[in-house]
């Protein structure tokens, strides 16, 4: 009998060493999610303050900050370039083509049905052959409370 309180206390102290265990290790992972939404918060209100800064209180007399503000200026000519040539690429609207469906039979209908039914009605559609119109690209910053 002594021999089954024995290893019952055992088990009994394994579980509740594993609960504190895994208590502790939620408390963490708790703590850390925190940290690291604060961290993303922290970031997003540093770019948002930079953004303003450069958009507004930019000073030119200032050699710290001018030249990051200088290689901002680089970088935003270099992407205007790229997009540019990106558009040059895929052309604007004047390689569009017109695609009619008029020599198109309709394989839906019964071959055995009777002319007293009525035909489908034939559809016009435009197809462009350069790539299709992409949405403004999602940019990390769109969501800052400041946009210039």
């Amino acid at each position: 009998m002594e021999i089954l309180k024995k290893v019952g206390k055992a088990v009994g102290d394994a579980a509740s060493y594993l609960g504190e265990k895994n208590r502790r290790i939620a408390r963490l992972n708790r703590i850390r999610s925190v940290i690291r939404c604060q961290e993303k918060a922290a970031e997003k209100e540093y770019l948002a303050l930079g953004r303003y800064y450069y958009h507004s209180l930019r000073d030119k007399n200032n050699e710290v900050t001018e030249a990051h503000c200088v290689a901002l200026d680089k970088i935003e000519e270099g992407l205007d370039s790229a997009l540019d040539q990106l558009e040059k690429y895929y052309g604007g609207e004047d390689d569009m083509e017109v695609v009619t469906l008029e020599d198109v039979e309709a394989f839906d209908q019964d071959p055995q049905a009777t002319e007293e039914e009525p035909a489908p009605e034939k559809e016009e559609a435009l197809v462009e052959e350069s790539a299709p119109q992409e949405a403004a690209p999602v940019e990390e910053n769109d969501g800052l409370p400041f946009e210039g």
